[in-house]
């Protein structure tokens, strides 16, 4: 991965957004199938389940689909420190699903679940190897510790929102901003009308007397 610091922190330009996924491995079309699994496993969590089933469903198929998606590309799995990650060796790049507040917005996304320790290391570890390699290289150094990027994804009934965001090292349980944020899923849905009734108007039923 090549140094960030002459980059811009947000980036939503299409063509910019492209050029940044590609360095990563990824595609818009990736991260969209990825988001929409997460929203619809969201959707299908029904009020008599446990609170916090619709962010575990999220965060499953999330993941689920990351692996999915990347792992015929030569991705593979890691549950380093127990932190679930979808990893490219060839690109120094590791992969982490995320449900945020609000994605692709004017602020940093906060994550819903507070991070542990060993998010706290992949990270830090990850940042290490942000800037020494050298100009143009796409391929990590031997024993590099995988950059960390997260697919933040945030989700209700009227929207959609996915970006991909490297995280600068933090203390805390919590996000302390980001290195860079490709904003690439930003979806809004209007509410639907019912027309059910408006298609009966019409309509003739026999009546029985």
């Amino acid at each position: 991965m090549r140094s960030l610091d002459h980059l811009p922190a947000i980036v939503r330009e299409a063509d910019e957004v492209e050029a940044g996924l590609k360095e990563l491995g990824l595609s818009r079309e990736i991260v969209r199938q990825i988001a929409y699994a997460a929203a619809g496993a969201r959707a299908e969590a029904l009020p008599v389940d446990p609170s916090s089933a619709p962010g575990m469903l999220s965060y499953i198929f999330g993941v689920r689909h990351i692996r999915l998606l990347l792992q015929p590309l030569g991705w593979r799995m890691s549950r380093v420190g127990n932190v679930e990650s979808t990893i490219s060796d060839e690109l120094g790049i590791q992969i982490c699903f995320q449900n945020v507040d609000v994605a692709c917005g004017p602020f940093d996304p906060e994550a819903i679940s507070g991070k542990g320790a060993a998010s706290r290391q992949l990270v830090r570890d990850g940042n290490l190897e942000l800037f020494p390699l050298d100009p143009g290289s796409r391929v990590a150094p031997i024993g590099a510790a995988p950059t960390v990027w997260v697919i933040c994804v945030s989700a209700d009934d009227h929207s959609v929102r996915a970006e991909v965001s490297c995280p600068k090292s933090f203390e805390g349980n919590q996000f302390e901003g980001f290195v860079r944020r490709l904003c690439v899923v930003d979806d809004t849905f209007e509410p639907q009308a019912d027309h059910a009734q408006d298609n009966d108007e019409g309509l003739d039923f026999d009546v029985a007397e």
